[in-house]
């Protein structure tokens, strides 16, 4: 939990291993926000849970991107985080990551189970391949540009959004060492002052 508080009241449904969880508490750090954190085992609950969930006030507000709006509007980083011009560059990042979701995600929550066997594995790791060379690609133009983050030159919810997902390829049985820009990519974001692990993503210190 984050220890420099703000005015906020902030209560998060959490599932250590969801990559969606992820994204918010890194954004909830970065924004230096105080928040309770209460477990949540998202497969557990079902269809009728939208992860993650936040609880501010009497507010319930779930999804990512709805989550990242209400944080950002409330610290007024919205320029920043949030660039109503790059909106529909969020939204392709966040149906990107859907993608992977059943690529490298189906993968990794296999390799978790230890029990879960995927006929289609190597399809699975097909798709997750060309879609990380897509990413890749677009990381490379981006520093061509002299850019290092997927929408410019400082992170945004698009990062945060792509960033659990990709950087924890490595417990989905797939290797990151022919994506060179992604790989600086993602030690970007593993140096910047606030960053913190999850389970499988170490921090750097």
């Amino acid at each position: 939990m984050n220890l420099n508080p703000l005015p906020l009241l902030l209560n998060f449904a959490d599932d250590p291993l969801s990559t969606d969880c992820y994204s918010v508490r890194l954004l909830l750090e970065f924004l230096q926000l105080s928040y309770q954190s209460e477990y949540a085992d998202i497969e557990q609950i079902g269809e009728v849970f939208e992860s993650p969930v936040l609880i501010h006030s009497s507010l319930r507000v779930s999804g990512l991107i709805p989550i990242f709006k209400e944080l950002v509007e409330a610290t007024q980083t919205q320029s920043h985080w949030m660039p109503a011009h790059q909106f529909s560059h969020i939204q392709d990042w966040l149906v990107f990551n859907e993608k992977l979701k059943l690529s490298l995600g189906q993968l990794r929550q296999a390799s978790l189970a230890m029990d879960q066997f995927l006929s289609n594995e190597e399809k699975l790791i097909q798709q997750a391949m060309q879609q990380l060379r897509e990413l890749d690609d677009h990381l490379c133009e981006q520093t061509i540009r002299g850019e290092n983050y997927l929408l410019g030159e400082h992170l945004t919810v698009a990062d945060l959004i792509v960033f659990p997902q990709v950087a924890l390829a490595w417990d989905a049985g797939v290797s990151l060492l022919p994506f060179l820009h992604i790989r600086r990519w993602i030690n970007r974001i593993r140096h910047q002052a606030r960053f913190i692990p999850m389970a499988g993503l170490l921090a750097v210190n």
